[in-house]
């Protein structure tokens, strides 16, 4: 009697399991079907996979080439391109004008900001701001929050030329050759901290605060994905718990220990407020004036050091790679540039912003690596508001996430002649076609730009100067070129400097020869 009611329950338990494989067989056939077909965004092409899944997007972001995975899409399938379920990539510039123009019936979202700002506490950054009218009333405090341009040009003159006695010490231990990828981020964070906390981590000279970079790092590569995935309520109470350090997870610890140091910047700037205001001393960086003018909670405000710290310090330090890098492969700009800069002042020491201005071709170059590697080379994306909104044609309704390619954008052919060529040049020819200027956008368009854009372009500029100034260049080899020779995607040039997208783009390592000019 035993052996036949278990072997009725054996029986009854295959039966449920097959009818339960069978229940989710048709749910996925049912989703796969209404996303091929049935979907609001069923008519427009892309990836097979991407169409019925948001798991790809997932794998390219911890893999850090969705902005290669973007246009190769576009190649295959146009200008506008289903890259998820719910999201559409363009490559055009009346695409990214329409998106990022003020009355645009979009917003940030969740998806891929949902935990960028404040973690488990769910603090609010001037990037998450959704209302467009609370969003410019940030943006205007932040704008006057900035230093004068006067005063961050003697702030980072001075670093740049710190940067480059770090820079030609360490090549002095290595036999003349550096790998200036580390020296290029102390650099960027400390003109950073500085701008922003009056009080730079002084990087350059310690190594105190030098895990910071790689811990940014991990932190983005875990952000980036996690921020496409569904489930943001349980990452939010996992990066809001401990086990993620009691179970040895690197990246989600990373994330918190970033949250930390900003949260710790914003702390210890306000304590050094006390003494400055027994002192007569009024703040010139951006949080002792946000602090002083008591316009934001706390939670807030370490929301804001926390994209700040990043957002600042990304474009500083992978431009200042990539240019060598570009130089290294294209020696007659680096001849053209050295040329330049070296003839425009009698001692460095003693430069002014009027001769960094002077700078037509260092410039051209900037904006050159800027146009082949953006800092955030990937679609940024936006959520459609109710309602709906018309993008080159196509009618997107609510709900649904769209974005602009930057990396397949800048290398749009019918706007950049020979788009993949590193060609300085093209930014001083005279007329210059407007479109290549309206669709230059290495620091977002729109009322959501950067702000620190001014701060940024000073930073990377003074940088090279200095370097180029001093020293004469040779770029080795280098580990990025390698990566981007093998991997052969995209029909690409094998000498372009490869980045992982990673939220802001990392490079591998670039080594440089350095010696001191004739």
């Amino acid at each position: 009697m035993d052996g036949i009611l278990e072997q009725s329950w054996w029986y009854a338990s295959i039966r449920v399991a097959i009818c339960g494989a069978l229940a989710f067989a048709a749910f996925l056939l049912g989703l796969v079907s209404y996303r091929l077909w049935f979907h609001p965004l069923a008519g427009i092409p892309g990836p097979f996979l991407q169409r019925i899944s948001g798991l790809p997007r997932i794998w390219q972001c911890r893999q850090g080439n969705r902005h290669i995975c973007e246009i190769e899409a576009h190649r295959k399938h146009g200008s506008v391109v289903r890259i998820g379920p719910d999201s559409l990539s363009f490559d055009t510039l009346s695409a990214l004008q329409t998106i990022h123009a003020k009355s645009a019936n979009v917003f940030k979202g969740d998806e891929f900001y949902g935990l960028l700002d404040g973690g488990a506490e769910g603090g609010q950054s001037i990037q998450m701001t959704q209302d467009s009218e609370s969003h410019a009333a940030r943006r205007r405090v932040l704008d006057r929050m900035m230093p004068s341009r006067e005063k961050s040009f003697h702030i980072i003159n001075d670093l740049a030329q710190k940067f480059t006695s770090v820079v030609w010490e360490d090549a002095g231990r290595n036999g003349g050759l550096i790998d200036v990828n580390n020296a290029a981020a102390w650099y960027a964070f400390d003109v950073i901290t500085t701008i922003a906390f009056g009080r730079s981590m002084d990087m350059l000279r310690y190594a105190k605060f030098r895990w910071v970079p790689m811990c940014l790092q991990d932190a983005s590569l875990f952000l980036y994905w996690s921020g496409f995935a569904r489930s943001l309520q349980f990452f939010r109470r996992l990066l809001g718990s401990r086990w993620p350090s009691r179970l040895g997870m690197r990246y989600v610890t990373n994330v918190q220990r970033y949250q930390n140091l900003a949260e710790s910047q914003v702390n210890e700037r306000a304590h050094r407020m006390d003494d400055e205001k027994a002192g007569g001393n009024e703040p010139s960086d951006i949080f002792g004036k946000l602090i002083k003018a008591d316009l934001y909670s706390e939670i807030d405000l370490r929301a804001d050091s926390s994209l700040l710290i990043a957002a600042g310090s990304d474009a500083v330090r992978l431009t200042i790679l990539a240019t060598l890098f570009y130089w290294g492969s294209h020696p007659d700009a680096l001849a053209k540039a050295t040329e330049e800069i070296r003839s425009s002042a009698a001692d460095p020491e003693h430069i002014t912003d009027a001769t960094l201005a002077s700078l037509k071709y260092l410039r051209a170059c900037i904006d050159e690596t800027m146009r082949l590697t953006p800092p955030k080379p990937s679609s940024i994306p936006r959520e459609v508001n109710a309602g709906s909104i018309v993008v080159d044609g196509v009618t997107v309704p609510a709900g649904m996430t769209l974005g602009t390619s930057t990396y397949a954008l800048h290398r749009n052919p019918g706007i950049y002649p020979y788009p993949h060529e590193y060609r300085p040049e093209r930014w001083l020819e005279r007329p210059i076609d407007p479109r290549m200027i309206a669709a230059f956008s290495p620091f977002l368009k729109g009322p959501r730009a950067c702000p620190g854009k001014m701060v940024a372009y000073h930073a990377i500029q003074a940088a090279l100067f200095h370097i180029v100034y001093r020293y004469d260049l040779i770029v080795k080899e280098s580990s990025s070129r390698n990566m981007r020779a093998s991997l052969n995607r995209g029909g690409t040039r094998g000498d372009e400097f490869f980045i992982n997208d990673w939220i802001i783009g990392y490079a591998d390592g670039l080594k440089v020869q350095l010696r001191l000019k004739d």
